[in-house]
C-alpha cells in the first residue's frame, strides 16, 4: 500500500474551519504536514479541526485568524504562518463566498459591491496568496499550490453570476502559474467540485436532494473527504506530474 508522507512540510489552507477546507487541513495533517487552520468568524470551530489534526496523529497545527477578502489580512496570514511554522510550501487557497447577485439588480451600486467582494475574497486572495509564497518555495526548488474552483467555472450560472466568473479565473490562474513556475519545481492546480454535503448547502439539499442526486451517475453528492483526497493527491509526491489540471469532481454529472 502506498501512503503519502508529507512530514514536516508547512501547509495553509484558507477557509478551513469547516467543510472542504476543514477535510483538506485534517487529509494533509494526517500526511504529516504541519498544518495551518485559517478562519474569519468561527474561532471555536477553527480550534477544532485543530484538534481533530492532533487526534489523527498530525502535528501540532496553528490556528490563524485572517479576511482573506482583505490585502492586508492576507499579508499578516501569511507572516504569521511563516514565523510560527515556516514558510508554506502547499497553499491551498479554498476560502470563498457565494450570494445571490443576478443581472436584474435594479441598485448597480449593490451589484459591485457584492461582486468586487466575490472577486477579492474567491480570486483576487489566491493570486496574491501565491505571489507571496512564491519566492519561499522558488528557494525550496518546491511548492505546490491548488485552488478550489467549482463545476460553476464551466457553466453559465445567471443567479450567481459573479462566483461562476470568480472560479472560471481560479482555474486560468491555476494554468497561469503552472506555465510560470513549473521551471522551479512548483506546481499549480484546480479541482473543481459539483454538488459538496456541507452545511452550506445542506438546507437546498435537503429540499432538492433527490433531484440532484438524480443527475449524478453516482447516484450521491461528494463529502468533503472526496474532495479533500484530490487536493492530499496534488499536494503529494503522487500527484508532482500534474501541473495545470483541472479536476473535475462532480461525479459525471458534468462533463467538458
Amino acid at each position: 500500500m502506498t501512503s503519502i508522507d508529507l512530514a514536516g512540510v508547512v501547509a495553509l489552507v484558507t477557509g478551513s474551519s469547516r467543510g472542504v477546507g476543514a477535510a483538506t487541513a485534517r487529509a494533509l495533517g494526517r500526511a504529516g504536514a504541519r498544518v495551518a487552520v485559517n478562519y474569519v468568524r468561527d474561532e471555536a470551530a477553527a480550534r477544532a479541526v485543530a484538534a481533530a489534526i492532533e487526534a489523527d496523529g498530525g502535528p501540532p497545527p496553528i490556528v490563524v485568524r485572517a479576511d482573506v477578502g482583505d490585502e492586508e489580512s492576507r499579508r499578516r496570514l501569511h507572516r504569521e504562518v511563516a514565523e510560527r511554522l515556516g514558510p508554506p510550501l502547499i497553499l491551498v487557497s479554498n476560502a470563498a463566498t457565494d450570494q445571490r447577485n443576478p443581472f436584474d439588480e435594479p441598485d448597480d451600486r449593490a451589484f459591485l459591491a457584492r461582486w468586487r467582494t466575490t472577486m477579492a475574497v474567491n480570486l483576487e486572495a489566491a493570486a496574491h496568496l501565491a505571489l507571496i509564497a512564491l519566492p519561499a518555495m522558488r528557494a525550496a526548488r518546491f511548492g505546490r499550490i491548488v485552488v478550489v474552483a467549482s463545476r460553476s467555472a464551466f457553466r453559465a450560472e445567471t443567479d450567481h453570476p459573479d462566483y461562476a466568473v470568480s472560479k472560471a479565473g481560479l482555474v486560468n490562474l491555476a494554468r497561469c502559474l503552472a506555465r510560470a513556475e513549473g521551471p522551479n519545481g512548483i506546481t499549480s492546480n484546480a479541482v473543481c467540485p459539483g454538488w459538496v454535503d456541507t452545511d452550506k448547502v445542506r438546507e437546498t439539499l435537503a429540499v432538492r436532494g433527490e433531484a440532484i442526486r438524480a443527475e449524478i451517475p453516482l447516484g450521491r453528492v461528494a463529502t468533503p473527504e472526496d474532495v479533500a483526497g484530490a487536493v492530499l493527491f496534488l499536494a503529494s509526491p503522487l500527484g508532482s506530474y500534474c501541473n495545470g489540471v483541472a479536476i473535475p469532481l462532480n461525479g459525471g454529472s458534468y462533463l467538458h
